[in-house]
């Protein structure tokens, strides 16, 4: 089983930071910004090559909706993970609805909030944290499962966000990920949603993605 070394510190100007050790590398993630930084270096994040190469048209959206739908699903996230962690149950429908998709498909929760870090050409360029390992007797090896809330699931964004969370966590641990599925709870509403492996189109989004932003390879010679 993959080992995570994870410690949380605050910088003498008051920047609190997780501090993860991988391997050879260190990764240290702002969570206030949302920003990764390796060896010091700061990288892009999962959701920074996402955005860029998926953009959401939200100007039509009042903020204030926006910035409640995020608070929702965060709040959404970190029951999920408090009640996985220490095994106390919070009495939410949106739990409810949790608990009870987890006993359908028999979801064994392996690891959660797992930090990864995406390689090119050697060199680490992105990181990012996706929300459960998860096992099944219902299903062969292990997979990735990511947490949603949105009315909506925009399937292309959904597809390249696991699947580079896929390369990550192979490339960062050297194991497989056999599936792919989206939690997808908001209110009563509940679904365990399977998402499409593709590595060859995810390599090309990537390639897509470092045309647009260019790596200086010479930094790290």
């Amino acid at each position: 089983m993959y080992q995570i070394k994870t410690t949380q510190f605050t910088h003498p100007g008051g920047d609190s930071l997780v501090h993860f050790e991988l391997g050879d590398y260190v990764l240290d993630f702002d969570p206030v910004n949302h920003e990764y930084f390796v060896d010091g270096e700061k990288v892009a994040s999962v959701s920074d090559i996402v955005n860029d190469l998926y953009p959401r048209s939200m100007k039509n959206v009042d903020p204030e909706i926006l910035k409640k739908a995020a608070e929702r699903g965060s709040e959404l996230r970190e029951m999920i993970e408090h009640y996985e962690r220490s095994d106390q149950k919070i009495y939410h429908k949106e739990m409810h609805s949790y608990l009870s998709l987890k006993g359908e498909h028999q979801i064994q929760v392996q690891n959660t909030k797992v930090p990864v870090l995406i390689h090119h050409h050697g060199v680490v360029i992105a990181a990012g944290r996706f929300d459960m390992v998860v096992k099944s007797p219902y299903i062969k090896g292990e997979g990735i499962a990511q947490i949603k809330r949105a009315a909506h699931i925009d399937k292309w964004r959904l597809e390249l966000q696991m699947n580079l969370y896929k390369l990550g966590f192979e490339q960062t641990y050297k194991q497989k990920i056999h599936y792919l599925k989206c939690i997808h709870i908001r209110n009563r509403h509940r679904e365990y949603i399977d998402v499409m492996k593709n590595k060859k189109r995810t390599l090309d989004m990537l390639d897509t993605y470092i045309e647009r932003h260019p790596i200086d390879y010479t930094r790290y010679l």
